[in-house]
């Protein structure tokens, strides 16, 4: 309930910045008689029109795509007596595995089922999700390996659009502890250079945090395995942790699209691992 309320907070925050910006602040330039400001209104209402629409786009995206889930009957073994037997070993006493290890064998007593590496339970969703990040109440969903690139979108559009905002705000902000702009519409300017000023601040904060991570092909919930293992088996290089996120195609990484093929990519950077064997299992 309370997520689903956060969508509605979401939506209204950017109903308030473009109501702000549009219809009280340069809207009425391109009614007003000196060209220049017709062109100031027209420039500005075209470009933050297009910023609101990236915004909601990567939002809904991100909120609607299923961040992935685990196969029915996946294992990471080379076939199925080997996998049940593994779990059987599982209740043994000696058995052991480095935890530090992210890619060692993982099973989700909730699923009852093997997850890959990387895979997490969500509580909320009541299920493992592949590459899972974190549940994030603003999207209501949770955010893993199909959904990461919108969620990072959506933060860089938001934080753009926040920052715009608050700057093109300025004039109407000052003109408001002036008493030149009075009524509701002083009261929307105030909320909103308020409400943009603090989000576009946070989101600086979040934005540099997810960069680094990204940039070693690491999610929140690994950050502190990360720490104690050197070194990182997922850090491939900027370039390839970058284009595993955001594709190969370099003209779709600010749109919120995956190809087939770059959904195939994400999959097989989760299940294209080394199958294990009870033998070799029982060597590590």
């Amino acid at each position: 309930m309370l997520g689903h309320v956060m969508v509605l907070l979401v939506l209204s925050m950017v109903a308030l910045t473009y109501h702000a910006v549009v219809f009280v602040s340069y809207g009425p330039l391109i009614f007003s008689s000196s060209r220049l400001r017709i062109l100031e209104g027209v420039v500005v209402v075209v470009v933050f029109t297009l910023m609101i629409i990236l915004v909601l786009w990567t939002y809904f995206a991100a909120v609607l795509t299923d961040p992935g889930r685990v196969p029915p009957d996946w294992h990471p073994f080379l076939d199925e007596q080997h996998a049940r037997l593994e779990l059987d070993r599982m209740s043994y006493s000696d058995y052991y595995f480095d935890r530090r290890d992210p890619r060692r064998p993982r099973y989700c007593k909730r699923c009852q089922a093997w997850k890959p590496e990387r895979a997490h339970h969500c509580s909320v969703l009541g299920r493992c999700v592949l590459r899972m990040d974190h549940y994030c109440i603003w999207l209501v969903n949770c955010v893993g390996l199909m959904n990461y690139k919108f969620f990072l979108l959506f933060m860089l559009y938001t934080c753009l659009a926040c920052i715009t905002a608050t700057l093109l705000l300025v004039p109407a902000f000052i003109d408001f502890f002036k008493d030149r702009l009075q009524g509701a519409s002083a009261l929307v300017v105030f909320m909103a250079v308020v409400t943009d000023g603090s989000f576009g601040a946070a989101l600086v904060g979040f934005l540099v945090m997810h960069a680094q991570l990204l940039a070693a092909n690491c999610t929140t919930i690994e950050m502190y395995e990360k720490d104690r293992m050197h070194p990182w088996p997922y850090n491939k290089g900027l370039r390839k942790n970058l284009e595993e996120v955001f594709g190969h195609n370099k003209l779709r990484w600010l749109l919120p699209v995956h190809s087939k093929e770059e959904k195939r990519a994400l999959a097989d950077s989760c299940f294209s691992t080394c199958l294990l064997s009870p033998v070799a299992s029982a060597s590590a």
